[in-house]
């Protein structure tokens, strides 16, 4: 099986998985991957936001980093126009989008002090995982990936391109990651060892946006949650692939019929024609998605694909809301996922997806 290749450490961070209550249905699918499957058109969603303790063992000294913010409760009115615009345009087509509360908010509640996080971290610009920085105390930094700054501040109005108002980052220090000087690769993505000692890795991952990254983070000695964001939206654009494929058989506790004949899925794949399904995605990232860079999305792709291969590897993107029950979700801690078996729950849930799809195939048999 592949391995990631990651540097031996002893060091780790703790990992919360913290639901930030963004809820999107009947969402626009065909904006994110395709070829279309009949039977599967819209996409639900949520958003996670990943809460990175690390400890110092020699001082004792905790330092608190969260990477992606999820989206502002009030969006109509915290976003830049053009942005409302267009989150309105999925609405007037039947998309539902709920939001309860500011991850600020969900951090309090837990007993979590603002004041005590060194630094937000954003994924990308994108208005579901910047949040509202200036919700939190200026004392606390933002980092963000490469070209955010140079290509969208000092943000809107100021620049009307930017996705997010120029009050957002106002009064802290904001600083814009830069990945030409590092030599560290993991799985062929360029790394920054965040805290200098293998607990914690920002990774480059362009293509879906500008600056867009993802992050690795070490949970033992020898285990990973890999970080995903927007690489990808729907476990079907990760599988099956070469190191992954679709299983003959495959246990699916909320699908009809359970077990599931891997042949059922043969069958609704685009490529089901060609008879390579077994190790090619149900889904790529499509031309015309809102992708940055198709090629470079998709390549990033490819290298998770690795990651995911990997039993030591537990993967997570931002929005893939199929399997958020098997989760344990913040405040409580995500470090034991490989001890409660969450890979194994995870990786086929995304079937469930299709059963509409599986039953009108099954249909047009009788």
């Amino acid at each position: 099986m592949p391995n990631i290749d990651a540097p031996a450490s002893n060091h780790t961070v703790e990992v919360r998985i913290v639901d930030t209550t963004l809820r999107i249905t009947n969402g626009p699918l065909s904006s994110f991957m395709g070829p279309a499957i009949k039977g599967h058109d819209s996409l639900t969603a949520g958003a996670f936001a990943f809460l990175i303790a690390h400890k110092d063992p020699a001082s004792d000294e905790e330092r608190k980093l969260l990477f992606d913010l999820g989206p502002p409760k009030n969006w109509k009115t915290d976003l830049p126009a053009a942005i409302v615009e267009r989150i309105s345009g999925w609405e007037d087509n039947g998309c539902a989008i709920e939001i309860e509360k500011n991850i600020s908010e969900i951090l309090e509640e837990n007993c979590v002090n603002l004041q005590d996080i060194e630094a937000l971290i954003w994924s990308h610009a994108h208005w579901d995982h910047t949040g509202r920085p200036s919700l939190f105390p200026p004392s606390v930094k933002l980092i963000v990936g490469p070209g955010i700054i140079s290509r969208f501040g000092p943000g809107y109005p100021e620049n009307v391109d930017a996705p997010f108002k120029s009050t957002e980052l106002a009064g802290r220090v904001v600083t814009e990651l830069s990945f030409a000087a590092t030599s560290l690769t993991i799985g062929g993505m360029k790394a920054i060892d965040f805290f200098h000692d293998g607990s914690f890795y920002l990774l480059d991952a362009p293509g879906h946006a500008v600056g867009h990254i993802n992050a690795l983070a070490r949970t033992t000695s020898d285990t990973f949650i890999f970080i995903g964001a927007d690489s990808y939206h729907f476990g079907a654009q990760l599988r099956p692939n070469e190191h992954t494929p679709l299983p003959d058989v495959i246990e699916l506790e909320n699908f009809n019929p359970c077990p599931c004949p891997g042949e059922l899925f043969d069958r609704i794949h685009p490529l089901a024609a060609s008879g390579n399904t077994k190790c090619s995605p149900f889904y790529v990232v499509s031309e015309g998605s809102v992708a940055a860079d198709v090629a470079h999305a998709r390549r990033v792709i490819q290298k998770i694909q690795v990651f995911d291969a990997d039993e030591n590897v537990l993967v997570l993107n931002a929005h893939e809301w199929n399997y958020h029950d098997v989760l344990d979700l913040f405040p409580c801690s995500a470090n034991n996922w490989q001890e409660k078996g969450w890979k194994m729950k995870a990786r086929w849930r995304f079937l469930e997806e299709f059963q509409n799809a599986v039953d009108l195939v099954k249909g047009a048999d009788t």
